[in-house]
């Protein structure tokens, strides 16, 4: 295939509670460019060979990856952008419960993320808003940012192991 110039067009982005059958909500429309970044953990392997644990690693483990998804919001759904502020976690906006402190995750409070463009379609089953969530206050138009990070589907589910996939279609049955 010739190398050309890549146009993934308009994306929408749509959400839905971890561990739900269809309902997936349009959050909005992204105003510029997505970004998606690909992190890869490793372990470094030392070895007396190589002088040990301060010379160069024998070898190299790959541990996993995870996927960081920034994008800058023009159009959305404030009702939407609300449920992600509360991280699925907050029973109220804006107040922190002693009883939601220490809440895990990946396993039941996540959210699932599709871009959805003509061309480049991405499907992440398993993503957190980890990072702060910049909105803008004022007389011009508002923005709102957002950072996700998103991690293989856990163990044990109809998903499991799936970091992403190009499956924007609304899921209709599984865990």
């Amino acid at each position: 295939m010739p190398d050309a110039v890549q146009i993934a067009g308009k994306v929408n982005v749509y959400t839905q509670l971890i561990n739900t059958v269809g309902n997936l909500f349009k959050l909005g429309e992204t105003m510029d460019m997505t970004d998606v970044e690909e992190r890869a953990f490793w372990h470094n392997v030392p070895g007396d060979r190589h002088g040990g644990p301060q010379g160069p690693p024998i070898e190299v483990q790959w541990l996993g990856a995870i996927c960081v998804v920034r994008m800058e919001l023009s159009r959305w759904d404030a009702a939407e952008i609300d449920k992600l502020r509360r991280r699925e976690v907050n029973a109220t906006l804006g107040t922190i419960l002693l009883a939601e402190v220490g809440t895990l995750m990946l396993a039941a409070k996540g959210f699932r993320l599709c871009l959805n463009s003509a061309t480049r379609p991405l499907n992440f089953p398993c993503a957190i808003l980890r990072d702060a969530i910049p909105y803008g206050m004022g007389s011009k138009f508002t923005s709102v940012g957002l950072q996700f990070e998103c991690h293989r589907c856990q163990d044990g589910t109809a998903r499991d192991g799936i970091l992403h996939n190009t499956d924007v279609t609304e899921y209709t049955g599984g865990s």
